[in-house]
C-alpha cells in the first residue's frame, strides 16, 4: 500500500517529555495486555470496565456526556438518561478494547460476525471506479469498521489527527495500515483535501471523514439536534470537488462479540454550497445517532452553547431568536477564500469546473 503524501508534510516531532514517554509506554502495555486476553475474557471485559469508568470519571466529564446525550434523547427520564450515559461508557470501553486488539483479529471472522445494512451503497462506489465519500461519527467500533471495509475491497482512505508523542501516532497508523486502511495525517496548513480529492478521482478510493465534531472552531454552524453546532466542512467540500455523493454510515457493536455495518442511502450534496452540504450531512448523522445513542462517543463539549457560549449565534439561540441567518453570515466571514469570490475550501462545482 502506498504511503500517503501527507506524511512528508509532517514537521519533525518535538523532543518527548517525560510525561509523553510515560503515556506511550502505558499505551504499549495496554496494547500488549489486550492482545494476550483470551477471546472469552475480552468479550466480557467492557461490561465490567464500562461501569467502573462511569463511576470513576470526573464529574465534569460525566456532566458533559449527560448534556450531550440529553440533546439526542430529550424525552428520556433522569433514570433513563443515567442508564444511557453508563451504557455509553461501556460502549466506549468496547471501542478501545477492539482498537487495542485490532492487530489480532482475523478478517474472515470479523465479516462472519458482522451484519451488513446498506453496504451495497458503498459496493456501488467501489464498482463504479469513481469512488465516493462516507461521513461517519464517533460511533461504535471505528477501527474494526475500517478493517471490515478492507475485507470488502472498498479502498478506504481515512484522515487521522496527529497526536504526540509522535511514535504513538505512528503506531496507530501502522496498525491501521496493517489492517488494510490507508491514512492521511491531518496537518495544519496541509493539503488534506487535495490528497483526498486525488485519491477519489484518480484511484476510485472511498474517503471516510469524521463529521460530528469540529476541532478547529472554524467550521460552519449548522443545526444539530435542533441546536447550533460547528461541524467540520471537509465532507461537503470534498463532495463538491469530486462531484461524488456522500453516504452517512457507521460500524456498530451488537452484543458482546458481533457488529453491524449501517450505511444510509447516499445523498447528493455536490451541487450545494459547503454550509448547506454540511447541514445535509448533519441531518443524516442525527438519524444514525438517534438510533444508537448509547454508542456515540463524544464526551467533550461539542455544541456552540458549550464551546462558545458568548457567540452571537449561541446568544440568539438561547433567546429564542432566529439564529440561522447569523450562522450563515458567520460561515461566509470565516470560510477559506471569503471575500475573494471563491467557494469554501477552494472547492469546485460538481462537474469539476470553477464557478
Amino acid at each position: 500500500m502506498r504511503s500517503a503524501a501527507g506524511f512528508a508534510e509532517l514537521p519533525p516531532p518535538p523532543p518527548e517529555t517525560l510525561r509523553q514517554r510515560a503515556v506511550y509506554w502505558q499505551y504499549r502495555a495496554v496494547w500488549e495486555g489486550a492482545a494476550q486476553l483470551p477471546p472469552s475474557v475480552a468479550r466480557r471485559l467492557p461490561a465490567r470496565l464500562g461501569p467502573l469508568w462511569f463511576q470513576g470519571a470526573s464529574t465534569r466529564q460525566r456532566t458533559q456526556v449527560v448534556r450531550n446525550l440529553r440533546r439526542v434523547v430529550p424525552d428520556a427520564s433522569p433514570t433513563e438518561l443515567r442508564d444511557l450515559v453508563r451504557d455509553a461508557y461501556v460502549s466506549y470501553a468496547r471501542y478501545w478494547l477492539d482498537s487495542f486488539r485490532l492487530h489480532t483479529m482475523d478478517g474472515a471472522e470479523v465479516v462472519a460476525a458482522s451484519i451488513g445494512e446498506g453496504v451495497h451503497h458503498v459496493d456501488a462506489f467501489r464498482d463504479s471506479g469513481r469512488g465516493g465519500v462516507i461521513a461517519t461519527g464517533h460511533l461504535g467500533s471505528w477501527d474494526v469498521g475500517a478493517f471490515f471495509t478492507s475485507q470488502r475491497r472498498w479502498g478506504m482512505v481515512v484522515v487521522a489527527e496527529v497526536v504526540e508523542p509522535r511514535r504513538l501516532f505512528e503506531r496507530f497508523v501502522a496498525l491501521r495500515r496493517q489492517a488494510g486502511i490507508d491514512v492521511i495525517p491531518l496537518v495544519r496548513g496541509g493539503a488534506m483535501l487535495d490528497q483526498l480529492e486525488a485519491r477519489v478521482r484518480d484511484e476510485g478510493a472511498v474517503a471516510t471523514l469524521l463529521a460530528d465534531r469540529d476541532l478547529t472552531k472554524k467550521g460552519p454552524i449548522v443545526a444539530f439536534f435542533g441546536e447550533p453546532c460547528r461541524l467540520p466542512p471537509g465532507t461537503a467540500a470534498l463532495a463538491r470537488r469530486t462531484g461524488r455523493p456522500v453516504a452517512v454510515g457507521a460500524f456498530l457493536t451488537e452484543g458482546d462479540d458481533r457488529f453491524r455495518a449501517v450505511i444510509r442511502a447516499p445523498i447528493d450534496v455536490a451541487h450545494l454550497d459547503v454550509h448547506a452540504g454540511t447541514q445535509a450531512v448533519a441531518n443524516g448523522l442525527e438519524a444514525l445517532i438517534r438510533r444508537y445513542p448509547d454508542q456515540w462517543h463524544v464526551f467533550v463539549p461539542n455544541w456552540l452553547a458549550d464551546r462558545e457560549p458568548a457567540h452571537p449565534v449561541a446568544v440568539a439561540w438561547r433567546e429564542g431568536r432566529d439564529w440561522q441567518a447569523l450562522a450563515r453570515e458567520d460561515w461566509e466571514r470565516r470560510r477559506p477564500g471569503a471575500g475573494r469570490g471563491t467557494l469554501a475550501d477552494g472547492a469546485t462545482r460538481g462537474d469539476g469546473t470553477r464557478p
